[in-house]
């Protein structure tokens, strides 16, 4: 495997991307292109979580994909009292169209690189956690649209995203809003002004800003295929986001596969030891979703390969 780190404009050290790439070999790619996942970490919009980051982009690899993370722009300044002392670098990019134009920016990264990786761009499949699958999201439903487009100054068919394989996402903020006031939770409802002015730049964003931000509204024809998972017992984003995204996708006619786990918490990744901080995170039920995610994209996605093994024959001395 080849891994790379790439900042992704020059003067700033905190959007990066690490590709790992699967080496060519002639008993595996034999020269073939292979799909790519690019992953987005979690982390409110202020910081990307490790967690969600090189161990989700390994997994995916050993299903024979080629795999690459963005950590993209996170928000704090010395007003944003909610930054992560050591995790949450001082730039103010983050706020809506910022993180969502940096995966339009990867993806061009990766196609300037794809005949030396052999990475099939007709196959770039997004994958986010919490505040990265909004992130993945936004871009599905904004993808061939001027704020990407003319931001980065490319066709659209460039930048088409083929699939999204999305955790624990936000999707709806006026129906996430309407929950926290309803559960009346001080602590959720403070933490939620932190991720509203990480990625708003405002505490208390009116309905129109929040609708902007919310895919669930901006789903249409070429919004491409997606995973979603989540779980019922979720406290800090609760399961009706994916089943608001489930029910836009449907009304769009866009295909979908919605997993609601009964039981855990927020944040579980691959929820095993890969990445747990503790073993209440270790749930094997939940563990299962990787290869689901594995087995609804080989609906999509044939990797390219001889129907029969080649014959093997004693190398010549």
């Amino acid at each position: 495997m080849k891994i790379e780190q790439f900042q992704l404009f020059g003067d700033r050290k905190d959007v990066t991307l690490t590709t790992y790439i699967l080496e060519d070999s002639p008993e595996i790619l034999n020269g073939k292109k292979r799909p790519l996942i690019l992953v987005c970490p979690g982390g409110a919009y202020m910081f990307c979580s490790d967690r969600e980051a090189e161990p989700i982009a390994l997994r995916f690899a050993a299903m024979g994909y080629h795999a690459a993370v963005l950590r993209y722009s996170v928000y704090s300044n010395g007003e944003n009292k909610y930054a992560i002392p050591g995790k949450t670098p001082a730039y103010e990019k983050s706020v809506m169209p910022g993180p969502m134009r940096e995966i339009g920016k990867a993806i061009l990264t990766i196609r300037e690189h794809a005949e030396e990786w052999l990475v099939d761009m007709d196959q770039i499949v997004l994958t986010g956690y919490s505040a990265g699958a909004n992130n993945c999201a936004l871009y599905c439903v904004y993808w061939d649209n001027p704020v990407i487009t003319d931001y980065l100054g490319a066709d659209k068919e460039m930048l088409r995203p083929a699939a999204a394989v999305l955790g624990y996402g936000v999707y709806d903020y006026p129906a996430m809003q309407k929950d926290l006031d309803k559960i009346g939770d001080k602590g959720r409802i403070e933490g939620n002004y932190g991720f509203n002015l990480a990625f708003f730049g405002t505490e208390h964003p009116d309905e129109e800003t929040m609708i902007k931000g919310s895919p669930a509204f901006q789903v249409h024809e070429t919004t491409p295929p997606m995973f979603l998972w989540s779980t019922r017992e979720d406290n800090v984003v609760p399961a009706r986001q994916s089943v608001l995204m489930a029910n836009a996708l449907a009304e769009n006619d866009i295909p979908f596969e919605l997993h609601i786990f009964e039981r855990g918490m927020h944040g579980l990744a691959l929820a095993d030891q890969a990445t747990s901080q503790a073993k209440e995170q270790n749930m094997p039920e939940i563990a299962q979703w990787p290869e689901m995610a594995e087995r609804w994209l080989k609906q999509r996605f044939e990797f390219d390969v001889p129907d029969v093994c080649p014959k093997w024959e004693m190398p010549e001395e």
